[in-house]
This record gives C-alpha cells, structure tokens and sequence, in this order.
C-alpha cells in the first residue's frame, strides 16, 4: 500500500506546477480550441488514393501489372508519411488579437504568428488565413468542421477585413 501524502498533491506545490503550454500568449487574447478537419483529411486521403492510382496505371503498361504494384504501394506509403506528418503540423489553437494572429500546434509550438494579410482567403467551409510574420508569410487552413460556427464566423470576418487593408 502507497502512503498518502498530502504534500505531494497539494496545487501549490512548485514540483505539481505545469508550466504554460503557451508562455508567449498576450494578455486579453482570445484562445481558440481546433478540432482536426475530417474533410481536409478525406480530401488528402481521395487525393493521395488518385495519385497512387495514376502511379500504378502509368507504370503498369512499362513494368507490368505485378512488377508495378510494389511501387505504387511504396509511393502510397511515401505519401502516407507524409500526410500524416502534415497532419502533426496542423493548428490546433488559435489566438485571436485585434492586431495580430497566432496559430499553435497540439504541443504548443507556434507554427505562425503576426498580423493577417490582405491575402487571406475565405469561403462556406474553408478559411485559408495568411498571417505576415515580416518578411515571411504563413498560410494557416481552417475548415468549418475544425471549429465551432461562432470561431469560424470570427475567423472568417477578421480574413475579410485584413482583405480590405
């Protein structure tokens, strides 16, 4: 049996404090919770599953049809990796200023960060946010399945108005 401790468990103990996932966020800045967007992964899944049959049926009539199969399965496991590493880099949180956009990462790293650019992009069901970090531009893609209809409407008024800059 494990004695009971108190110490340990109390919430102001230094070694049970967790340091901030996002220790550079601004004071009054709205933080947005992301989902992952199931249409932006079927659409790169389709994608992936047509490319790896236009590999196959262009290399089929060179090779054969068995001597082909393992390079298209080597080129849809390529491109599996890296659709799944595209998938790690994607936003799960944003934080919304009056004057500035930061986008972070499942384990807080800041992918993108800066002012929105007159180049964003929006549309019914995808958001595609330009954020101007100097002179280095980052797009940031949201989906309207990856927030709640509230978020994605306040995205998408804050892309109108950089557009109008």
């Amino acid at each position: 049996m494990i004695p009971h401790d108190e110490t340990a468990a109390a919430p102001n103990s230094p070694a049970g404090r967790v340091p901030p996932v996002f220790p550079s966020r601004r004071a009054g800045a709205l933080l947005l919770s992301l989902r992952p967007s199931l249409a932006l992964q079927l659409l790169v899944a389709a994608g992936l599953g047509v490319a790896t049959a236009a590999v196959y049926t262009a290399l089929a009539p060179w090779f054969g049809a068995w001597q082909a199969l393992p390079i298209a399965l080597a080129f849809l496991a390529t491109g599996g990796l890296a659709a799944a590493a595209w998938r790690r880099k994607q936003p799960a949180f944003l934080e919304i200023g009056s004057d500035f956009l930061a986008a972070y990462s499942l384990d807080g790293a800041c992918l993108a960060a800066g002012r929105l650019a007159g180049a964003s992009q929006w549309g019914a069901w995808l958001l595609a946010l330009v954020v101007e970090q100097g002179a280095r531009r980052a797009t940031i893609l949201v989906a309207a399945d990856a927030a709640p209809p509230e978020t994605f409407r306040t995205l998408a008024v804050r892309a109108r108005s950089a557009a109008g800059r």
